[in-house]
C-alpha cells in the first residue's frame, strides 16, 4: 500500500480489539466433566485473560507503537505527550474484566518500562469502564436491549438452529459421548442454559485449550474441533446478525462514539489539546457487529466462516486513521491481529479505499435511517422481536399497564408503615413521669 504519510496528515487514531486468549466459562467444566483436567490447569479464574491472552494484546500494543511511535512519528513515546498539557491516549473497556485486563496489557505494549515519568519507569494509565446495566457503548444486549436479543435469540433457537441441530446430530453425539454430557439436554441440567449458548461455551473450551497449549480431550480429533467451532460460529454469525435491527442493536451506541471520535479532526484543537489516540476493548460481538454495518468482512485464513466473514482470532484489532490532504478528510481502515501482520481494508460499503469522511458518517446514517437507532429498536413495545417471522414474542401487557398502580400501593404501604414506626419509637422512648 503506498504511505500515506507523505502526502496527508494524520489527525486522529482510533482502534477497537478483541480481548486476548481466555480460560473457558465456569459452566463448562459441567458440560463436559470429561475435560476436568484441562479446565483445572488455567492459571487463572473462569473466563479471564489468561498469560497467553495478556501477550497477544502485549503484542498489539507494541505493533501500534512501531507503526504510530517510531514509523510515523504520531504518538509521543510516553503518554503524557512532547509538552505534558493532556494525556494523548484514552483508554476504555467493556465492563468485563478480561476486557479492562486487555486494554492494560495493550497499554504495556504501546508504554513499555522507562517510559513512564522519570523516577518511575513504569507508566500506569487510566482504563475508564461502566457497570454492565450502564453499558451503551460495549454491551447495549445486556442492557437496554437485553428484552429484544433474548427474544430474537429464542426466535433463532426454535427455527434455523433446529435445522443444524438436525443437520450436526452425528457430531453432537459424538462430542457427547466425549464430554459425558448429552448436549441436547443441556437446558434440562440443574443450572444449565440454552442449547446453542452450550454449544458456544464447549466449542470455545476446546478453543482455549488449544490456544493454551494443553492437550486435547481424550478422543477430541481435529476434525471434530473443527467442525464444533464451525458449528458454534455459524450459529453466532445467524443468531446475532440476520436481520440489519440485529446489526444495529449489536453495535449499540459504540457508532456514536466512533463518529464523535473520528469527527473530532475537523474541529478546532483545543488550547490544552486533546486525544490524539482513543484505544477501546470489547468482545468479538461489537467487532462482528461494526463490521457487518461498514461492509468490513473477515478473512483470516484457516478460520471457521460464517455471513461471507471468518471468525477472529484473540486481540484483533480493527484500525480507524482519519487523515486530512488538501482540506480533504478521509478514513483508512486497517486489520491486525497476533497472528498476521497489519493489512489496508476496503469497506465494501465505501467507495474508496481513501473513504471520505463524510462518506463513512453516511454509512452509519444509511444504517439508522433504514432500522432507527438501537434507542428506537430497544425502546418497549407491544413485540420485542426484530426478526420477521409468523410469530411474535410479547410483554406481559398486563404487567406493564398495572405497574404504575403496583407501584402507588407499594409507595402508600411503605408511607403508612413508616408512620406507624415513628409513632412507636415516639411511644417506646417517651420519657417517664
Amino acid at each position: 500500500m503506498t504511505d500515506k504519510s507523505s502526502s496527508s496528515e494524520l489527525k486522529v487514531l482510533v482502534t477497537l480489539s478483541r480481548h486476548g486468549s481466555r480460560a473457558p466459562n465456569a459452566i463448562a467444566k459441567r458440560l463436559c466433566p470429561a475435560n476436568a483436567a484441562n479446565a483445572q490447569a488455567y492459571q487463572v479464574p473462569p473466563a479471564q485473560l489468561t498469560e497467553k491472552g495478556m501477550e497477544q494484546l502485549r503484542l498489539a500494543g507494541n505493533h501500534i507503537r512501531e507503526e504510530y511511535v517510531e514509523r510515523q512519528k504520531f504518538l509521543s513515546p510516553s503518554i503524557a505527550g512532547p509538552e505534558r498539557l493532556h494525556f494523548e491516549t484514552y483508554f476504555r473497556a467493556d465492563s468485563a474484566d478480561r476486557c479492562g485486563q486487555s486494554a492494560l496489557s495493550l497499554g504495556y505494549g504501546l508504554y513499555p518500562d522507562e517510559t513512564g515519568p522519570k523516577g518511575f519507569s513504569k507508566q500506569p494509565i487510566a482504563i475508564y469502564m461502566q457497570l454492565i446495566q450502564n453499558e451503551h457503548e460495549f454491551a447495549a444486549t445486556e442492557g437496554p436491549c437485553a428484552a429484544v436479543a433474548k427474544a430474537d435469540d429464542l426466535r433463532y433457537e426454535r427455527s434455523r438452529a433446529q435445522d443444524l441441530l438436525r443437520e450436526k446430530k452425528a457430531l453432537l453425539d459424538s462430542v457427547s459421548a466425549l464430554c459425558g454430557v448429552d448436549i441436547p439436554s443441556i437446558p434440562s441440567m440443574a443450572h444449565g442454559e440454552d442449547v446453542i449458548t452450550g454449544i458456544k461455551d464447549i466449542a470455545d473450551a476446546f478453543t482455549f485449550d488449544a490456544q493454551a497449549g494443553l492437550p486435547p480431550l481424550p478422543g477430541l480429533t481435529s476434525q471434530i474441533r473443527a467442525e464444533m467451532e464451525q458449528l458454534a460460529f455459524t450459529n453466532l454469525m445467524e443468531r446475532y446478525y440476520s436481520t440489519p435491527e440485529q446489526v444495529t442493536y449489536w453495535v449499540g451506541g459504540f457508532g456514536d462514539l466512533l463518529l464523535k471520535n473520528l469527527n473530532q479532526a475537523t474541529q478546532p484543537t483545543p488550547l490544552d489539546g486533546t486525544y490524539k489516540y482513543y484505544s477501546y476493548h470489547g468482545h468479538r460481538e461489537l467487532l462482528h457487529g461494526l463490521g457487518k454495518l461498514l461492509g468490513w468482512d473477515f478473512q483470516f485464513e484457516g478460520l471457521p466462516v460464517a455471513l461471507n466473514t471468518s471468525s477472529l482470532h484473540p486481540g484483533t484489532t480493527m484500525t480507524f486513521e482519519v487523515r486530512e490532504r488538501k482540506r480533504q478528510f478521509f478514513v483508512n481502515t486497517f486489520v491486525w491481529s497476533p497472528q498476521t501482520s497489519r493489512d489496508a481494508v476496503r469497506l465494501a460499503k465505501c467507495s474508496s479505499i481513501d473513504c471520505p469522511l463524510d462518506e463513512f458518517n453516511g454509512i452509519f446514517k444509511a444504517q439508522l435511517d433504514a432500522t432507527g437507532s438501537y434507542v428506537d429498536i430497544c425502546s418497549p413495545k407491544d413485540v420485542l422481536a426484530t426478526s420477521v417471522d409468523d410469530e411474535a414474542i410479547e410483554y406481559d401487557s398486563i404487567l406493564l399497564t398495572v405497574a404504575p398502580f403496583i407501584a402507588l400501593v407499594v409507595f402508600v404501604a411503605m408511607a403508612v408503615h413508616s408512620a406507624t414506626r415513628r409513632t412507636k419509637r415516639a411511644v417506646e422512648y417517651r420519657v417517664l413521669p
